[in-house]
């Protein structure tokens, strides 16, 4: 796979996973105070950590973080960071 091809691979990957509507602190068995921090950090260092997802996303892995801190970031900017959380 050329290196165009696995971009776009990966953005559609990316796209898909932000549509998604698992929620983090109904799927595991986190408190709300840690989903809170989780949601903190991502909306503090957000830009970092999708560059760092993406280059993993590259190379085989962190697909699912990816779309997990897209997703998060969505949220964050259209709900708020108390439904970050709760999502």
């Amino acid at each position: 796979m050329n290196k165009k091809m696995t971009v776009t691979l990966s953005m559609m990957i990316v796209a898909a996973l932000t549509m998604t509507t698992v929620g983090l602190a109904s799927m595991l068995p986190i408190s709300s105070a840690a989903a809170m921090k989780v949601i903190d950090i991502i909306d503090a260092g957000s830009t970092i950590a999708t560059i760092v997802s993406l280059v993993a996303a590259v190379v085989g892995a962190g697909v699912v973080s990816t779309g997990i801190i897209a997703t998060a970031k969505a949220l964050i900017k259209k709900y708020g960071k108390k439904y970050a959380a709760a999502w």
